[in-house]
């Protein structure tokens, strides 16, 4: 099965793997590329695609399916992430699969526990001095089960949530008060190998023919808003 993932919940990372499913998900690269830049999802995606479609490694046959970044990140970046999802799967004719961003986070950070049982608390920067966190534990080799629900908080709320072994995200790297003293793993906002994995179990799980819902998860309102109705003037 080949799979490309695209993960925009910050910078830009595109991943095409092969995959065999067994007992747990094996994936080979043939293709990867990554952008730091938080501004330029439209510049970068785009590009950075049509260069792994265009790799011989990847080019000998087709794509069988997309996974996304659904969020919760920045509007703008996922909004774009998602879209070229979308535009790959409707012109190659495949399904588009979401994974949520803090789960791929806290699945490559419970990698690093050999204790099934560890749980992880997951923060990525969500700007304007808050982050959005959720509490995870590992549900199999590849994927996470969610403790709470994904929510937009302040630091010190975050640091707050206890029952954890570490954090992870890039959240714990700017507000390092809410690790308190705990371990900080996988300090990023997304990781594209990560939710490919989570799909794959996910759909493995579901049978024949399941698709993850690919709908953006924002928590808040976009930053620019449509301007209201000029108040009339009596």
């Amino acid at each position: 099965m080949r799979i490309v993932s695209i993960d925009s919940s910050f910078g830009s990372r595109l991943l095409v793997a092969d995959a065999d499913l067994g007992s747990r998900v094996t994936l080979k690269t043939l293709s990867c590329a990554e952008q730091p830049d938080s501004r330029r999802h439209a510049e970068s995606l785009g590009v950075m695609l049509a260069e792994a479609l265009r790799d011989p490694g990847v080019a000998d046959r087709g794509l069988d399916a997309v996974v996304a970044a659904t969020g919760p990140a920045p509007f703008t970046g996922l909004r774009a992430g998602l879209v070229t999802a979308r535009a790959l799967g409707r012109a190659r004719g495949i399904p588009v699969h979401g994974v949520p961003s803090l789960d791929a986070v806290a699945r490559a950070a419970l990698d690093r526990f050999a204790d099934g049982s560890a749980a992880v608390l997951v923060v990525t920067d969500a700007r304007r001095r808050e982050v959005y966190a959720a509490r995870y534990r590992a549900r199999g080799a590849d994927d996470v089960e969610r403790m709470d629900e994904p929510a937009v908080l302040a630091p010190d709320a975050a640091a707050d949530l206890d029952g954890v072994d570490a954090v992870a995200g890039s959240g714990a790297a700017l507000y390092p008060q809410i690790a308190a003293g705990r371990p900080v793993l996988a300090p990023v906002s997304g990781d594209a190998r990560a939710q490919c994995r989570i799909a794959l179990a996910r759909l493995a799980a579901a049978g024949p023919g399941a698709v993850l819902p690919a709908e953006p998860l924002y928590l808040r309102h976009a930053d620019v808003q449509p301007p209201t109705a000029p108040k009339r003037v009596r």
